[in-house]
C-alpha cells in the first residue's frame, strides 16, 4: 500500500538521504528500490510497474521537503 511507503520514508528518512541529498529513491513495498539523479531517470526505473504502487522523493533534510498532492487522473504514456 503507497502509504506505507510513505509512511517508510518518514520514519527511516534520515537512513534513506544519508549520501544522496537531491538524488531521487524509489520506494516499493517498504523497501528502497534505488536512487537516481532525475525524477524521470527514477520514474524510468519502475517501467512495468503500476503508478500508484510505488513512491519517487526526492532526498531532502528532514524540515525541507514539500507537500506531495497526488492525484489518479495524471498518467504517463
Amino acid at each position: 500500500m503507497i502509504s506505507n511507503d510513505f509512511t517508510f520514508y518518514d520514519n527511516n528518512q534520515e537512513e534513506i538521504i544519508r549520501g544522496h541529498i537531491n538524488e531521487f529513491v524509489v520506494i516499493k513495498d517498504c523497501k528502497v528500490c534505488g536512487y537516481y539523479k532525475t525524477e524521470m531517470e527514477a520514474f524510468k526505473s519502475m517501467v512495468g510497474n503500476e503508478l500508484g504502487t510505488f513512491i519517487v522523493k526526492c532526498c531532502q533534510k528532514p524540515g525541507t521537503d514539500v507537500v506531495e498532492y497526488f492525484n489518479n487522473a495524471v498518467s504517463f504514456a
